[in-house]
């Protein structure tokens, strides 16, 4: 009996370097804190970097962007024109302390440090702390993540800001509310530590405005999970989980399983982990991913009635195309994907042994 994968052979470059590796995740199975347990004990213990130069030489691999420039969450504008943009290594902060934007990048710990002690290693973990412009960083502070309402206090040449975090729930006081194209990235950041430290590492944090100990408050979950929907994983997200798998040897699970999010804090139940398959046991192909238009999925090479039916999800869970026709002679399905959303999507096959699932782009 053969196992269903989704060819990445026509894919452009971003896309072929996400190397997942063979067998990673075979042993994440059920839902919530068992799932939880289950990837913790995947990804750590894991490769502890130093925090002085191994941060900061990281970088140069994790945060460069295709222009040669770093990458920072607190100034970058995607698709468009950043007020500023520092040249890796040149403009590293080495002492000097800016009161205005642009004057340098340092080290920003997303999960302030302070609410772990500054304690190792996940004061150097890689995952968890980012490249940002010093001045935003130092408005932050340890102030939350949250959505700014009422007055604002201070709003940055992105577009982000600081103010009063009016998010149902959240507790009076200001927050940082980063730029909404970045917000996917801090929740997928927060999954992250809420799972890597689950367990044993939990005694080393302590409880603030956005989590107890290491679990999330309700009113945290319900945003950062809104965020992770918002904002699906970008080609940025993958290729600095390939480049940190590198050097720190785990990776961020709900980079690479956007699902796996909805499995442990959503509504979702689940019960096992994608399979990983062997090159040899491939018959299912996306011809075209990323796509642009049109997205064909070729089953030609399949057992008969194998395949039951075919489901390309987007990341809210919504079907936003279904068929059970699979046994025609052409044995292909071709999808109209113009009006789509750009970003992820999952595409879930039906076999007769169980269902195998696989993530596409669309841009």
């Amino acid at each position: 009996m053969k196992k269903i994968i989704l060819s990445l052979s026509f894919c452009i470059p971003f896309l072929a370097v996400a190397q997942i590796p063979l067998g990673y995740y075979n042993t994440a199975i059920g839902s919530g804190s068992t799932l939880r347990v289950a990837l913790r004990n995947i990804i750590r213990p894991h490769t502890e970097l130093t925090y002085t130069p191994g941060l900061w030489n990281a970088y140069y691999t994790t945060d460069v962007k295709p222009s040669g420039k770093l990458w920072d969450m607190y100034s970058d504008i995607p698709g468009g024109t950043p007020a500023y943009q520092y040249t890796l290594g040149t403009d590293q902060c080495s002492g000097s302390s800016p009161s205005a934007e642009g004057g340098c990048y340092n080290r920003e710990h997303c999960w302030p440090q302070s609410k772990f002690s500054r304690l190792p290693p996940m004061v150097s973990d890689l995952f968890e702390v980012i490249p940002t412009d010093y001045y935003v960083n130092n408005q932050r502070g340890d102030l939350p993540y949250g959505i700014v309402g009422g007055s604002v206090s201070l709003t940055f040449t992105n577009g982000s800001k600081l103010g009063p975090n009016t998010y149902t729930g959240a507790p009076s006081g200001n927050c940082y509310e980063p730029l909404d194209s970045f917000k996917g990235d801090i929740a997928r950041t927060y999954f992250y530590m809420a799972t890597c430290y689950y367990g044993a590492d939990s005694s080393n944090f302590i409880s603030w405005e956005m989590a107890t100990g290491i679990s999330f408050k309700p009113w945290a979950i319900q945003m950062l999970l809104e965020w992770h929907h918002n904002d699906p994983v970008s080609a940025k997200e993958i290729n600095r989980n390939n480049k940190a798998y590198a050097l720190q040897n785990n990776r961020n699970p709900f980079i690479d399983h956007p699902e796996f999010a909805d499995c442990i804090w959503g509504t979702t139940t689940c019960v096992n982990a994608i399979g990983e398959v062997t090159p040899t046991d491939q018959y299912i192909y996306i011809n075209a991913n990323p796509a642009n238009s049109t997205l064909s999925i070729n089953w030609q090479n399949g057992v008969d009635n194998e395949v039951g039916s075919i489901a390309v999800l987007n990341i809210n869970g919504q079907a936003l195309f279904t068929t059970s026709t699979l046994n025609s002679t052409s044995n292909e399905a071709s999808l109209n994907t113009a009006s789509w959303a750009h970003g992820l999507y999952i595409v879930r096959i039906n076999c007769t042994y169980g269902t195998e699932v696989r993530k596409v782009v669309i841009e």
